[in-house]
């Protein structure tokens, strides 16, 4: 009989197609909503092996159900991802993982492993009233 978590991983795999299933085998899946103001790319030469690289990251604003701002941030976009992460809102999937690189090597992180952008007409309908 198969686990919960294989149940709940294959339901979210078939939701999110464009998910890379390796991305989801260290840790649990949260969800979220997360409205993306601007994506900027770092990019640069690695010191270690003189290779180039380029990291997409957004930054947006994490929201509360009721569509106030939770939290204000930066997130790196994974590659599978890019062409899916632009201004908007999103309903977002977020794994646990470990890290095991930079500054966060060791570090239990929550890594973006999914966007389905939010209709307009859905994002306007959830947006706070204000008084």
């Amino acid at each position: 009989m198969p686990s919960l978590r294989r149940i709940l991983v294959e339901r979210f795999l078939s939701a999110h197609p464009g998910v890379d299933p390796a991305s989801l085998s260290q840790g649990l899946i949260m969800q979220s909503i997360l409205e993306i103001l601007c994506i900027n790319v770092k990019s640069g030469t690695s010191k270690k092996s003189g290779a180039a690289y380029s990291i997409p990251e957004a930054q947006c604003i994490l929201r509360n159900d009721d569509g106030t701002a939770a939290a204000v941030g930066v997130i790196v976009i994974p590659k599978i991802l890019e062409d899916v992460a632009k201004p908007g809102l999103f309903t977002c999937s977020f794994a646990l993982q470990a890290s095991t690189f930079g500054d966060e090597a060791g570090r239990i992180v929550a890594r973006l492993v999914g966007l389905t952008p939010v209709p307009p007409q859905a994002a306007r309908r959830a947006a706070p009233v204000s008084v």
